[in-house]
């Protein structure tokens, strides 16, 4: 494995560390004819699997930097039965299994039968951060997914500088809009709308769902005004929802260019910079304190996506899917053992944006130490910091949905604890079925229960809009901002899981733009 260090360094070990089950059994070729040409699968396990499948054309060349081009239709059978190259990534880990690459904007198809009719679509947007990351991934196999009936999508979007570092200040209008990895989804759920039909699907019944950075690029993509009416219901997993201001990501490309010692104009030596040396450059800008950001490549509010994501549905912008949305009890545990989150640019930044909304981040951290003693100050420390920045998000936009739209609305709360690091962050990716994200906890067994009721809830969200537990009612979250526990033993929480938020609260009520979140 080779290894990049980055900032978000716990994205991207959930990413490539999972532990999971390869498929062993194949047997039949199965060709689908869609739209888009004809293709040949494999059947494993029971499961019928289209791997590598181009979307659009390679985002390289004269393409660099534009929004995706759609694929033209290939003339006779793709041999759809290995993954293709993923997209250049600035950090995170590599396996030696999957080759980056510029042809890189492909998708991978589950199906319990591609004979079948109107089975629910659901849709995977990978985490890491936005600059890792690849639906490539056997933690992202869709084999369980698939024998609940549902036929689901992984995809590979662009990452980094090259989805993300915003041009066009420099380079004119439509070059480098900052959010290219986000216009990549939306042309992967165009694409789905118009051939997922032959792999049995329902193109008017497509659940968008993510974890982490792949929950924020779920709700950008609800954000984007060329997704409306592509998606029918959204599942955000613990989302770190962060964008970038044109200014501040302005000035993130004027340093990105002249390290590069690229003039302003000068578009094609831009599109001649090997995808590499973004990557060699990365440790300086994440070295730095000016910008004061946990990431720096994001999405970037302009007219290509008008509205922070967060204030979304508050805006009157995605009102008419359905939501389940939730995060994990203890998500910054995942971070914590992996770097000092104590002086980090996530603390400095919720030093920042707390004060900035009338409060005091000493007194936050006071309040969860009264009101949880059971946690050290380490831990209280941690809870703190990710609520700040995955929990708070998530019921921001659920209140908005919830008081704005007809529309269904459902909160969790992931509180299944791992031996080592508690509910962590990347734990609730267990929904797939193929293990758990961290290596060091793949010896453990105590997961399947919960990932099979879990996956069954998310199945029953898609297919119905509603998420289904056996011997437990979910009820939409209301006034009373009802939770659900995703536990061993599932239960409802009511408002008293939030009493450590009052000192918070102002962040949730103030606009997310002007938060600087």
């Amino acid at each position: 494995m080779q290894r990049r260090q980055f900032i978000f360094t716990g994205a991207a070990t959930a990413l490539f560390a999972g532990i999971g089950c390869t498929p062993t059994s194949h047997s039949m070729s199965p060709v689908v004819h869609a739209p888009a040409g004809s293709m040949q699968g494999h059947n494993v396990d029971g499961v019928y699997r289209f791997l590598g499948i181009p979307y659009a054309e390679p985002p390289f060349g004269e393409l660099r930097w534009r929004p995706p081009l759609r694929r033209q239709p290939w003339s006779g059978v793709l041999r759809a039965t290995n993954y293709g190259p993923i997209c250049p990534q600035t950090g995170g880990l590599v396996s030696d299994d999957l080759i980056e690459g510029e042809d890189c904007l492909n998708l991978n198809v589950w199906t319990p039968d591609p004979g079948a009719r109107d089975l629910p679509v659901m849709v995977w947007a990978h985490g890491g951060g936005q600059t890792s990351g690849t639906g490539a991934n056997p933690l992202y196999d869709g084999g369980h997914f698939a024998r609940e009936g549902v036929v689901l999508v992984t995809c590979n979007r662009r990452l980094g500088a090259e989805g993300f570092l915003y041009l066009e200040e420099f380079f004119g209008e439509g070059v480098g809009p900052g959010n290219l990895g986000i216009q990549d989804l939306v042309m992967v759920l165009q694409w789905v709308t118009d051939n997922i039909s032959v792999f049995g699907g329902d193109p008017n019944n497509i659940t968008l769902f993510g974890e982490s950075g792949g929950a924020a690029a779920t709700q950008a993509v609800i954000a984007t005004p060329g997704s409306k009416g592509l998606v029918a219901k959204a599942i955000l997993q613990s989302g770190g929802h962060g964008v970038q201001r044109p200014d501040t990501a302005t000035a993130i490309a004027e340093h990105v260019t002249q390290q590069l010692n690229v003039g302003k104009g000068d578009l094609d030596a831009l599109r001649q910079v090997p995808w590499q040396q973004f990557v060699e450059i990365y440790p300086d800008l994440e070295s730095r304190t000016d910008w004061a950001r946990p990431q720096i490549y994001l999405p970037v509010v302009n007219a290509h996506m008008p509205v922070h994501p967060v204030d979304a549905p508050h805006a009157g912008i995605g009102l008419d899917i359905d939501y389940l949305i939730g995060s994990c009890r203890d998500e910054a545990n995942f971070f914590s053992a992996f770097m000092d989150l104590q002086g980090s640019q996530f603390e400095r930044r919720a030093r920042q944006v707390v004060a900035a909304a009338g409060a005091s981040w000493d007194d936050v951290l006071a309040r969860y130490a009264q009101l949880r003693p059971e946690l050290d100050t380490e831990e209280c420390f941690n809870a703190a910091l990710g609520d700040m920045w995955f929990r708070l998000p998530s019921l921001r936009i659920a209140q908005g949905h919830q008081r704005h739209s007809k529309r269904n609305t459902y909160v969790y709360l992931f509180e299944w604890s791992s031996p080592l690091i508690g509910a962590a962050h990347a734990l609730d990716l267990m929904v797939f079925g193929n293990g758990l994200a961290l290596p060091f906890l793949g010896a453990f067994k105590g997961y399947e229960q919960t990932a099979t009721m879990m996956r069954k809830a998310w199945v029953a969200f898609a297919a119905s809009g509603s998420p289904q537990v056996q011997g437990q009612v979910w009820p939409p979250y209301d006034d009373k901002q009802v939770t659900f526990s995703i536990d061993r033993s599932p239960s409802l929480l009511g408002r008293s899981y939030r009493q450590q938020f009052p000192l918070l609260e102002p962040v949730i009520r103030r606009n997310w733009l002007t938060a600087g979140l």
